[in-house]
């Protein structure tokens, strides 16, 4: 018993200081990972804060573009409405005018006006 007891002692204090250490070691990678998981969640909460940040920064710009582009269809329309009217006025202009002019000029002009509602783009 004494010999058991004598290589029972040496293999037990070996094998308690080998668990200290391996406690230890798993302590300070635990403390590792903890350090890295909380570097992680704080780059993680600043990046989710500048995505929103832009995110709300497009979304006032495509208000504005949406402004925008609302105010250009109303002056588009208006300046439309307005050139009517103004080809109009001029149509009617030319009218008393060639009212005094020979038939071939109000031809002419009839021709003209025409040509210019075939052109592409034109109303």
């Amino acid at each position: 018993m004494e010999k058991f007891q004598t290589t029972y002692n040496p293999n037990t204090t070996t094998t308690n200081e080998a668990m200290k250490s391996l406690g230890n070691l798993f302590k300070n990678e635990k403390t590792k990972l903890q350090e890295i998981h909380t570097g992680l969640k704080t780059d993680h909460e600043a990046f989710q804060t500048s995505v929103s940040s832009q995110i709300s920064k497009l979304q006032e710009e495509l208000e504005k573009e949406s402004a925008l582009k609302e105010t250009l269809a109303i002056k588009t329309e208006e300046v439309k409405e307005l050139g009517v009217k103004l080809n109009t006025s001029e149509n009617r202009s030319m009218i008393c005018y060639l009212r005094g002019q020979s038939c071939e000029a109000v031809s002419l002009f009839l021709l003209a006006c025409s040509q210019i509602s075939l052109r592409p783009g034109t109303p």
